[in-house]
């Protein structure tokens, strides 16, 4: 089994990085010499995955001038546009028919995550399980700004909350740890059932945890893999200095 497909949401507004993003997406903000979204990219590339969904909204106009076709950056490159905030699984749920029967990988366009041989790692461990989901989870601090993972010894998830508050985040914690699924997920096209059947919930968007925990529920095999390497949401000003800062460093 190959991963051959990748779906990149890059639809959110962004708000907490204004008013920077009143004229460009988050995930066209230069995080050392490129874009964000750039990044990504470069994250895909390194397991030879060229074929990508990129789901734009807000702003789409500066995706679609940076990206094109795609041959620029090495990627045969392509689109759906989330007129309304719906959330992230409504994104993911717009490539359905473009995925077709195969297993695919979903990245964050607003994700810097390093180095990128973190992907191969959970493809292989997808693999490995057989998995019907496999989330890549990084340590937190805040758990009330982030979905919260809980698994086993063994790395298969027992339970998941989506920006839970104080309390009910401490049910979900992995050891001493609030992991949180950090922005790469590998997906059987299952996940759709499942996305489908998921109500709206808060700002009437659908989740995407809710969709997972509900496959989970239903009896299929949901794994994680702890990420120990660097990653950023570049959501807030503070990420986007450190995740900065760590790529001219590391050029």
């Amino acid at each position: 089994m190959e991963i051959k497909k990748a779906i990149i949401p890059a639809a959110g507004k962004g708000t907490r990085l204004e008013p920077l993003t009143l004229a460009v997406p988050k995930e066209m903000i230069r995080v050392g010499r490129k874009t964000v979204l750039h990044h990504v990219i470069d994250n895909l590339l390194a397991v030879d995955i060229k074929e990508v969904l990129i789901v734009t909204g807000w702003r789409k106009g500066a995706i679609l001038d940076y990206v094109g076709s795609g041959e620029r950056l090495g990627i045969d490159a392509y689109y759906k546009v989330q007129d309304e905030q719906l959330g992230l699984g409504h994104a993911i749920l717009m490539g359905k028919n473009w995925i077709g029967n195969e297993d695919f990988i979903v990245i964050y366009g607003d994700n810097y995550i390093k180095p990128d041989s973190i992907i191969k790692q959970v493809i292989d461990l997808h693999k490995k399980t057989k998995s019907y989901a496999t989330l890549v989870l990084h340590p937190v601090q805040d758990p009330t700004r982030f979905g919260l993972v809980k698994i086993d010894k063994e790395g298969k998830v027992i339970g998941m909350i989506e920006k839970p508050d104080t309390k009910e985040a401490e049910n979900y914690k992995t050891g001493n740890e609030f992991l949180s699924i950090s922005g790469i997920v590998i997906f059987n096209p299952k996940i759709f059932e499942f996305i489908e059947k998921t109500k709206p919930g808060k700002k009437g968007e659908i989740q995407l945890t809710d969709s997972i925990e509900m496959m989970r529920n239903a009896g299929y095999s949901i794994y994680g893999y702890i990420f120990r390497g660097k990653r950023f949401d570049i959501g807030t000003w503070e990420s986007l200095e450190e995740a900065d800062r760590l790529a001219f460093q590391e050029k």
